[in-house]
Formats: C-alpha cells, sequence, structure tokens
C-alpha cells in the first residue's frame, strides 16, 4: 500500500478475528475444496501492532533453503492452504519496485500453465482473464486488483540482497514476520488471494480479470500509465488494504518532491578525526498510515544532532549525511560523518548522549529502540568538510521542513487530511549538492498543491531548487456503492452479523488512478490486518486470512449470481 490513519465514515463492533478466522477456516475448506497439492508452481491500533520481529542474517540460508523452509512454513498455517502456497511462492521470487520481471514472468508462466489468457501493457502491468464458472459464467466481469512490488527494508544487522535473495518466513505466535526484512505481505497477499481465486475451479465465481500493477511503491508508476482498454469489468476488487474488519471507500492523493540545495562549499578537513555518527532505532513504518502517530524522523533528529555539535564544539564541521531511502516510509536511521578536533571529542560525546536522551523521552514509548553513537573511521582518501555557512544552510533547511500532520478532516473525525513527510536526505562526501526528498500526501487537490506551494517557498528561503513531481489522484467515497454492500454482507458473516466499519485511508490506493482509466468502475478495497509496512518489522496476523479470503471468495459468489 502506497499502511495513516483510518478513518471510520461509519462504526460498527466486531468480533475477535480469531472466531473469524475458525468459522472461516471450515467454511474455506468445505466450500471451496482449498489444496495446496493442486499446484505445482508455486489507523493501526496500538495494541494490535505485532511484537518486533528479530534482527537476525538470512546470510546462511541459500536460496533454494529458504524456498523449500517458506513452502513448509505455508503448508502449517492450514487453510486457505491456496493463499499461504502462492504467498510462499511469491515470498521466494524477488521483487523490488521497478525490478517485477521475475514475479511477472513466474505469473505468466503460471497462467499459461493453467490455461489462462493474460495481456500486458508497455508498463508492465499485467492482466489474467479467467472466465466464468459454476453459474457466474453470464456474471459481469470482476476487476481483482493487487500490486506486485514490495517495498525492500531491512534491519542494519541483516545480510540480504533483494534483488537476490528470497524473502525468509517466519511465524511468531498469531503474526507471520519476515526475518529481518520486510515481509512483502503488502501487496503480496493480496496477488496470491488473486492467484488463489484464479485457481479455484469449484465455487461460483464472475468471470475475472486479475489485474497485477508494477511499480506501486515508489509511485504508482503501473495505475498511471495502465492501458484500460485491457479491462472491461467496472468492478474492482482491491485487496491492497490491512486492517481485518473494515472496508475501505476513499484514500488520499499524493505527490513527490525534490529539493537540491546545491553550491555548498567545501575546506579541507584539518589535523582531526572523522567519526560516523549513526542514528538509528526508530520505528519508521508507511508515511500515510503512521503519519499520525508521532513516530520519530531519523533524518530530521540528525540534523538536530549535528547542528547541535557543530554550534557548541568549536573546530567540528560536517563531512556528509544520509538517511531514508524510501519516499512513503519514515526514516528509521541516518549517519553523518563528522570533522571532530581530539579535544573536542569528550563534548560532542556528551551532546550526542543528551539528544539520545531527549529523543528517548520524546518518542520512546513508540520508538523504543532508539541509539546514537559515534564510530572511527579508518584511514582512507582525505575529505574536505563543508564550511560553517554551508552546513547552517542544509541542517536549517532540514529543521524547518514540516513533517507529520498539517491539518486533519473537518469532515471525518482524526482523519489525518494533509500531511508531509521528510522521506530522504543525501550528502555525499565529495558532494556539493544535498538532496531532499519530500512526500506530501492530502485527500484534498488544492489542498495538496497548497502544502506543495509552502514547501517551495522553504526552498526559497534555502535558496534551493525545488521539483515538484506529478501529483496522484485521491479516491472520493461512495457510500451507495453497490459492491461496497455486497462486500459489507460477506463480511458480516465473519464479524458475527455485526457491521463493519466503512473507512477512508490516509495513503495512496490504486483505485483513484484505476478509477481515471475505467471510468465508471466501481470500486471497495480490503484485507488482512498487516502491522508495520514498509519497516523489517512489518506483520500479518495470521488468522485473519481465513476470514479476509472468506470474504473476497463470498463477494465473488454474490457477484457471480448477477448473471
Amino acid at each position: 500500500m502506497h499502511n495513516l490513519v483510518v478513518q471510520p465514515l461509519r462504526l460498527g463492533a466486531l468480533s475477535s478475528a480469531a472466531a473469524a478466522a475458525a468459522a472461516a477456516r471450515g467454511r474455506l475448506a468445505r466450500r471451496h475444496h482449498l489444496s495446496a497439492a493442486t499446484d505445482t508452481l508455486q489507523p493501526v491500533s496500538p495494541a494490535r501492532r505485532a511484537p518486533p520481529a528479530r534482527r537476525t542474517s538470512t546470510a546462511s540460508m541459500t536460496a533454494a533453503v529458504t524456498t523449500k523452509h517458506n513452502s513448509d512454513v505455508a503448508q502449517g498455517l492450514g487453510e486457505p492452504a491456496t493463499v499461504w502456497k502462492h504467498f510462499a511462492a511469491l515470498a521466494s521470487i524477488p521483487r523490488p519496485s521497478k525490478k517485477e520481471e521475475k514475479v511477472l514472468h513466474f505469473i505468466k508462466s503460471w497462467a499459461s500453465q493453467s490455461g489462462l489468457a493474460y495481456n500486458q501493457d508497455a508498463c508492465g502491468n499485467l492482466v489474467v482473464k479467467k472466465p466464468g464458472q459454476n453459474g457466474g459464467e453470464n456474471a459481469p466481469a470482476v476487476i481483482m486488483q493487487g500490486h506486485v512490488d514490495m517495498v525492500c527494508e531491512k534491519n542494519e544487522s541483516t545480510n540480504f540482497d533483494f534483488d537476490t535473495d528470497p524473502i525468509e518466513l517466519v511465524p511468531r505466535g498469531e503474526w507471520l514476520h519476515a526475518n529481518g526484512t520486510t515481509l512483502g505481505a503488502d501487496n503480496g497477499l493480496g496477488v496470491a488471494a488473486i492467484l488463489a481465486v484464479l485457481e479455484n475451479t469449484t465455487a461460483a465465481l464472475p468471470p475475472i480479470e486479475a489485474l497485477f500493477t508494477v511499480d506501486e511503491e515508489t509511485g504508482l508508476t503501473g495505475a498511471m500509465q495502465l492501458d484500460g482498454s485491457m479491462l472491461s469489468g467496472k468492478t474492482l476488487l482491491n485487496l491492497d488494504t490491512e486492517d481485518f474488519g473494515a472496508l475501505f471507500v476513499g484514500c488520499a492523493g499524493g505527490g513527490n518532491s525534490t529539493m537540491t540545495i546545491d553550491g555548498l562549499t567545501r575546506a579541507a578537513t584539518p589535523a582531526t578525526s572523522l567519526m560516523r555518527l549513526s542514528v538509528k532505532g526508530f520505528v519508521g513504518g508507511h508515511s500515510g498510515l503512521t503519519i499520525h502517530e508521532g513516530r520519530g524522523n531519523a533524518v530530521q533528529v540528525t540534523a538536530l544532532v549535528v547542528s547541535r555539535v557543530l554550534k557548541q564544539c568549536e573546530g567540528t564541521a560536517l563531512v556528509s549525511l544520509e538517511g531514508g531511502d524510501k519516499h512513503n516510509a519514515i526514516p528509521r536511521e541516518a549517519t553523518a560523518v563528522l570533522s571532530i578536533p581530539a579535544s573536542q571529542l569528550d563534548s560532542v560525546n556528551s551532546i550526542i548522549s543528551g539528544c539520545e536522551r531527549e529523543a528517548r523521552t520524546e518518542y520512546g514509548l513508540i520508538d523504543k529502540d532508539i541509539t546514537m553513537g559515534l564510530v572511527e573511521m579508518s584511514d582512507g582518501p582525505e575529505m574536505f568538510s563543508l564550511e560553517p555557512s554551508s552546513s547552517a544552510r542544509l541542517l536549517n533547511t532540514l529543521l524547518a521542513l514540516p513533517h507529520g500532520p498539517l491539518k486533519f478532516s473537518a469532515a471525518v473525525e482524526n482523519l489525518v487530511e494533509t500531511s508531509n513527510n521528510v522521506a530522504q536526505a543525501k550528502l555525499l562526501p565529495d558532494a556539493t549538492e544535498a538532496t531532499i526528498i519530500l512526500s506530501t500526501r492530502s485527500s484534498i487537490g488544492t489542498a495538496l498543491e497548497a502544502a506543495r506551494d509552502k514547501l517551495e517557498a522553504i526552498a526559497v528561503l534555502a535558496g534551493a531548487k525545488y521539483q515538484r513531481g506529478p501529483a496522484y489522484p485521491g479516491w472520493a467515497p461512495n457510500m451507495s456503492s453497490p459492491v461496497l454492500a455486497i462486500a459489507k454482507e460477506a463480511l458480516s458473516k465473519y464479524t458475527e452479523g455485526k457491521e463493519p466499519e466503512v473507512l477512508a485511508v490516509h495513503a495512496g490506493l490504486e483505485c483513484g488512478l484505476i478509477g481515471e482509466r475505467v471510468p465508471g468502475a466501481d470500486m471497495v478495497s480490503f484485507g488482512p490486518t498487516i502491522t508495520g509496512a514498509h519497516s523489517p518489522d512489518e506483520a500479518v496476523k495470521i488468522d485473519t486470512v481465513p476470514p479476509f479470503f472468506g470474504t473476497v471468495m463470498d463477494t465473488l459468489e454474490s457477484l457471480a449470481a448477477k448473471a
């Protein structure tokens, strides 16, 4: 998901996910005859936040061993067996954003072996078509949609290459994690559920148009460039939200911006020690879904620490600064290289220790593992430090930029309407310019651009260049949606008949863009419970997957009855 504030448009009490899961498992096993052997190819409530993931290395496991391990884990998770089977297969296929070739090849090969036709547009988006069956042959086609790419984040101590290594699945109590990396449940479980539907031969189903989009996580590129002529359906099930028991009917739009601070000047570093400052242990997370929680931004915290050191310790200087690597993730870690005279080292360490205590006081209830420290760098090429005026220009800009909610909605209680994420900062050791990446969201298009006007004003004051990237649209709620009514009825079977919540989300879903390319599409979004998306703490609550998939199947069977 491009995981908030989820906000109720209509509220209803829910039963426990465990009870729903038990009912769903029985219903799925009895009614849909799911089997893992049918194919050889393979705002979140703090109370529901998953336990932190392990910080161990996957280097000791070969790809083949990890793939076999994932298959064994999937078999042990029970029903819905085909969903878990396909998710394990996806976890074993590298699929970073903009590098989806392997997973697309897998889906196309699987579709061909299953006798299903597919089309692919110039951007790489893939549509696999399955005829209606068991009474649904003449029903209107239904689009099922998920994105195949995933956010690639790992713990500093984890030895992992997202371009080549399979994700290692790790069950832990009620939750399924990865081993020190993002899990890819966003949106791998949605894709796995769609593949399970395509595989099904026993349920009554309408014609299915399975839309697998690319590059959602780095800018919704696939949805932006979707060739809508590949699709004939006017009903869409998006399986890319992360709060089981809720149906989503609206989302924020957004856009990225790049600020470039050039003309920075450097001077030769005098006889000082080069030290690397590491600031880490922040939770990070999705820059839309968790932006309201007050999580610390490692880039801005690092800028504050460095600014204090330079102001209070004569002769210290900044050489480089880097933090954040995803526009849609709150930065978890950042580093800076400092030039520090030996006489100032104790003072610098004292300032850093004080900043660590302050950060733990301010953010520690959420960011529980904050650490800051210096490590002396080994001898290397001569480095040139920024002159004081250039350091001040960069650091003051980073500290002046807004991060977090900018405005809450007047229409929907507690819904973040507009926000900004200071997502990335990069000043390389020999560079005379620094870049800052900003991700801005709003459910109101004019408010989005007004927020970006203010960011541009800060850039002007800093003497920086400002490039505004293209914006993607939000998705306006339709409370009279026919597919919403059908999905509510289906979901109610798993919530003891209680009316499900209907929510809007402060995050970018592809629905807004797809709706522009499929005019008149009637859309709803739902999924299992996923926490910690876009971070190595990502986890899916295992017992929400059976009722999630049960809701998918029951919704489709109701749509098949419209033949």
